[in-house]
């Protein structure tokens, strides 16, 4: 068994400080725990790309809040919330991700470990938000490949308008092709308005 594997079977206390100054236990997190003004909080102030945009403020919040926008009206939910598990993790590059995995005893294993961290987060989030995945597999899966297809596409529409560099320069050739309509990025204080105005549509009363 390789070190990643021995540290994911031990299930150690991970506790995290949110902005409340609630204290949340990531390696055991219940739906109980998930205070949706913290989770904004820091949804709104982490940046994609590294804050590498040009002289703009892009974060995750409004990245979420376009997900949303984008996802047909059944996927809307899921697709809302679909990366606010960065708000425990924030969004470490791919780059160093890759950097780090070769610290490990296998990368592969690395990543996948990370993808399995961040699907457990998720699913205590939807969880608190009151969804539920489909009885039928097959519809599941579906749900799932179509809000990651959402998220792609929504990535390269972020790079092609909020980033100094090239959709069709190697880096990117991974991402499908972009949606038409333009991202403009809104900044902190609007993409805070605009992600708890979401919250409330899918049910979730961040403030009062």
């Amino acid at each position: 068994m390789n070190q990643i594997s021995q540290k994911l079977t031990v299930h150690e206390p991970a506790p995290m400080v949110m902005a409340s100054g609630r204290v949340v236990d990531l390696a055991n997190l219940q739906a109980a725990d998930i205070h949706w003004p913290d989770l904004v909080e820091n949804l709104v102030k982490i940046p994609r790309f590294n804050g590498a945009t040009q002289n703009v403020t892009y974060t995750v919040a409004q990245h979420c809040c376009l997900m949303h926008d984008r996802a047909a009206p059944q996927y809307k939910k899921f697709a809302l919330l679909y990366d606010f598990a960065a708000a425990f993790f924030g969004e470490p590059s791919v780059p160093f991700l890759w950097l780090a995995a070769n610290h490990t005893d296998s990368r592969l294993a690395f990543i996948e470990a990370m993808r399995e961290a961040k699907g457990d987060l998720t699913d205590v989030i939807n969880e608190a938000a009151g969804l539920k995945d489909e009885d039928d597999d097959q519809a599941m899966f579906d749900r799932l490949e179509y809000v990651k297809t959402i998220d792609t596409k929504l990535t390269a529409s972020e790079v092609r308008d909020v980033m100094n560099s090239a959709l069709n320069g190697p880096h990117w050739s991974f991402l499908p092709e972009p949606f038409p309509m333009p991202v403009k990025a809104w900044g902190q204080d609007k993409a805070r308005r605009e992600l708890e105005t979401r919250l409330f549509l899918i049910g979730i009363h961040v403030r009062g």
